[in-house]
């Protein structure tokens, strides 16, 4: 088992879909850059309910990381030449794309008025009266 990051970018759309017993799962296809050599596609499959759901709300052409089991193998192309296979069953998605956030009305509007009141552990500290 090889544990891999592999930066790149999304050649197509997501895909969800239903396993067997029901429970959903992503398809995806990125795009690696390879310097001079061009590029080197890898299929991305995730099973983490955690990674389906960012996976999904990503479209072709968004950059990411992504964390998880790889598998290098090779395949023969029409013109004779081996070519590398790069499969990963990500565990962990990461993007600079924003997640869309319900926001929670407050006394004084939209996540009480401060401009990251919808992050994780907003208001935790009272910065002001500390």
């Amino acid at each position: 088992m090889i544990r891999a990051l592999i930066v790149a970018e999304l050649a197509n759309t997501p895909q969800e879909r239903t396993g067997k017993i029901g429970k959903p799962f992503a398809l995806a296809r990125v795009s690696v850059p390879q310097g001079e050599e061009g590029r080197i596609f890898c299929s991305v499959i995730a099973f983490n309910d955690d990674a389906v759901a960012r996976l999904l709300q990503l479209k072709a052409g968004a950059s990411v990381a992504l964390a998880g089991t790889l598998k290098v193998s090779t395949w023969q192309a029409k013109d004779g030449t081996t070519r590398p296979s790069l499969d990963l069953v990500a565990d962990e998605v990461a993007t600079t794309t924003p997640r869309p956030r319900k926001r929670k009305e407050g006394p004084t509007g939209p996540a009480g008025g401060h401009g990251f009141g919808d992050l994780p552990g907003a208001g935790d500290v009272d910065w002001m009266g500390a």
